[in-house]
């Protein structure tokens, strides 16, 4: 049985979202940011994971920043606090961030860094296709 769930949460200036999307048999949690986004965005969102019905911690994760457009910028102290914070998720599920822009990469590289504790498993990409061969090894085998 294939579920899928969506959640579309926007904030009151709807310049930014974030789309969750919880793929229940696939065992994944996505979420999409596009517009701009700021420190607000990026510390809330895990509340927002932890809280819908269908969120289990030994699921793998997927960070899409590919539709951002720009926002404030963010804090280097934000992405510290973020990659230290102990993990909604289990320490084996895979964390995967798909970061197009340069300076958006260089953020995540950040997390990666400094988030070698509480999510080992973080991995830093270009595109979504780089993404999915790490989180389903098995069929990115069969393409």
């Amino acid at each position: 049985m294939r579920r899928r769930i969506r959640l579309r949460v926007f904030d009151r200036l709807e310049n930014v979202g974030v789309r969750l999307t919880i793929d229940v048999e696939q065992r994944l949690v996505v979420s999409t940011f596009f517009g701009e986004i700021g420190d607000a965005e990026i510390l809330d969102h895990s509340s927002s994971i932890r809280s819908h019905p269908d969120f289990d911690p030994s699921f793998s994760e997927l960070l899409d920043f590919s539709g951002i457009t720009g926002g404030s910028p963010i804090a280097t102290s934000t992405i510290q606090e973020l990659a230290q914070r102990e993990s909604i998720f289990n320490p084996a599920s895979l964390h995967v961030i798909v970061a197009p822009q340069d300076f958006i990469f260089g953020l995540a590289r950040m997390a990666e860094v400094f988030g070698q504790k509480t999510k080992p498993n973080l991995v830093v990409v270009r595109t979504v296709e780089e993404a999915r061969k790490i989180l389903r090894p098995e069929k990115a085998a069969l393409d």
